[in-house]
C-alpha cells in the first residue's frame, strides 16, 4: 500500500496559533472563559476545550450578561458591532482572529470609506464572511456562483473592490474574477486566499489526479476541508471525507492502491496519525 500524506495537511498558522492561546488561557486565566461560537471547525478539539473549561456561547444574546467577562473572538473573526458591544461591556477581549481575516477586515473598512463598490467571493452563511460584511460602510455583495457574478446591480464606472474568503475554492474564485472584469471597468482585485489555502488546494489537486484513493480528513462543518473534498471528488471518484478515526470503517480500499491524503486547516495532527494508522492495520 503507498500511502501519499500532503505536506500542508492540518493545522494551518491561524489555527495553531488560536488553538495554543486558547489552551494557555484556560490554564493561566480560567475559570469562566468564553468564545463567540466554537473556537475553529473542528469537533475534536471544540469538545476538549470545553472539557477544558471553555464555554462556547451560541446566541449573540447571551453577551450582555458577561460584562465584564473574559471572552475569546475565534479564528473567524466576529462581526464589528459585536465587537464594539465586548468594549462598551468592558469585557477582557482575547483576539484570535486570523491575521488574514483582520486584514479583510480592514480592506473593507478603508476601501468602502474611499466609496468603492464591494464584492466578497464566499459563503455568505460563513462566519468570516458575515464578519468581513459587517465592516462595509456602504453597500456590500457576496458571491459564490456564475448567477450571482452577473447579477450584480453596480454601475459598470463604480469603481469595484473584490476580495474572497480566505478559504474560497481557488478554480471557483477565478472564473468568477475573470466575470467579473468583463462586466466592471475600475476593478481592484485583493487576493485574500489565504496562502496555506491555496496550498492545500494545489496539493489535493495534483494528488487526487495520480492516485486511486483520496482520503480527506476533517469536519463536516469545515469549510476549507469541504472544498479540499469537493477537488478531491473532481480527479479521483473514490474519495473519502474522515470526521474522526472510526471513519476508516466504512471505506473500501485495495492492499495496492495509491492513496492521497489532506486534511482541513482545522484538523490536528493526532488524528492524521490516528486514521492513518488504521488505514495501514484494516487494510
Amino acid at each position: 500500500m503507498n500511502i501519499i500524506v500532503a505536506k500542508n495537511a492540518g493545522f494551518c498558522f491561524g489555527v495553531k496559533r488560536a488553538i495554543d492561546s486558547a489552551y494557555e488561557a484556560i490554564k493561566n486565566e480560567g475559570p469562566e472563559i468564553y468564545s463567540i461560537g466554537p473556537l475553529i471547525h473542528n469537533e475534536l478539539v471544540t469538545d476538549d476545550l470545553r472539557q477544558k473549561g471553555l464555554i462556547v456561547l451560541n446566541d449573540y444574546d447571551e453577551i450582555n450578561k458577561l460584562k465584564s467577562k473574559k471572552i475569546i473572538i475565534r479564528t473567524h473573526g466576529i462581526e464589528k458591532n459585536v465587537y464594539e458591544l465586548l468594549k462598551k461591556n468592558d469585557n477582557k477581549i482575547i483576539d484570535l482572529t486570523c491575521p488574514f481575516v483582520s486584514k479583510i477586515h480592514d480592506l473593507v473598512r478603508d476601501y468602502s470609506e474611499k466609496g468603492y463598490q464591494l464584492v466578497v467571493i464566499g459563503d455568505k452563511e460563513h462566519p468570516e464572511v458575515k464578519g468581513i460584511v459587517s465592516y462595509a460602510v456602504n453597500d456590500i455583495f457576496v458571491i459564490i456562483n456564475d448567477k450571482e457574478a452577473r447579477n450584480l446591480n453596480i454601475d459598470k464606472n463604480d469603481k469595484v473592490l473584490v476580495v474572497f474568503q480566505t478559504t474560497t475554492n481557488v478554480e471557483n474564485a477565478q472564473k468568477l474574477v475573470d466575470i467579473l472584469k468583463d462586466l466592471f471597468y475600475n476593478i481592484y482585485l485583493v487576493n485574500t486566499i489565504c496562502n496555506a489555502t491555496q496550498n492545500r488546494q494545489e496539493e489535493v489537486k495534483s494528488l487526487s489526479k495520480i492516485c486511486d484513493v483520496m482520503l480527506i480528513i476533517g469536519s463536516s462543518t469545515s469549510s476549507n476541508t469541504k472544498k479540499l473534498y469537493e477537488i478531491a471528488m473532481t480527479n479521483c471518484k473514490s474519495t473519502y471525507l474522515l470526521t474522526n478515526s472510526s471513519d476508516t470503517k466504512n471505506i473500501i480500499i485495495n492492499h495496492d492502491a495509491k492513496i492521497g491524503v489532506s486534511a482541513g486547516a482545522s484538523t490536528p495532527k493526532y488524528l492524521i496519525e490516528e486514521i492513518l494508522n488504521n488505514v495501514r492495520n484494516e487494510f
